[in-house]
């Protein structure tokens, strides 16, 4: 079988039972949480996917060709789909992107990063502001690569570090 433990645009190319076969992978991930796969070969084959599930993903599911897999998918495990494979089979998986806060270290446990998913998220701001670990949590989305944290003294925008120019920014917050 195929493991797949990277979500990005890709395709793998492989010869099984003498024939070509591939795997097109399709996504915004980690922008997005659907990742898209394609398959293409000239039979149909029996094969095991393999899907790293991250241990941030709570909830996530796997479709093939529009149908929900009824099986759960276990963070922080592997996801086996063995089945028999046509040319032109779906797979989508869906991986929510949840909010979570990541400490420094264990001595530091006040000491967060905010993540969405596995994108950590960073403060823009030349001083971090008092902000609690529940106002990190509640940060709403308000553009493709941004988010917003309300706090006491002013809204504090979140931004990924490739969405970052010339800005001073900070990735860890004090929580109260």
């Amino acid at each position: 079988g195929i493991y797949v433990n990277l979500y990005i645009p890709s395709t793998v190319r492989w010869v099984r039972e003498g024939a070509p076969v591939s795997l097109t992978q399709k996504s915004s991930y980690p922008l997005d949480s659907l990742v898209q796969f394609e398959l293409t070969m000239p039979q149909q084959m029996e094969f095991a996917l393999n899907f790293r599930i991250p241990s941030w993903a709570e909830g996530a599911s796997i479709s093939v060709n529009g149908k929900r897999i009824p099986e759960p998918v276990a963070p922080g495990s592997l996801a086996t789909l063995q089945h028999t494979w046509r040319t032109g089979d779906h797979v989508e998986l869906d991986l929510p992107l949840t909010k979570h806060l990541e400490p420094i270290d264990s001595r530091h446990p006040n000491t967060v990063a905010l993540l969405s998913g596995p994108l950590v998220l960073f403060a823009i701001t030349d001083k971090p502001p008092k902000v609690t670990s529940q106002q990190l949590l509640a940060a709403k989305k308000t553009g493709a690569q941004s988010w917003q944290v309300e706090t006491a003294a002013a809204p504090l925008t979140m931004l990924p570090f490739t969405a970052i120019s010339d800005e001073q920014f900070s990735t860890y917050l004090v929580v109260d």
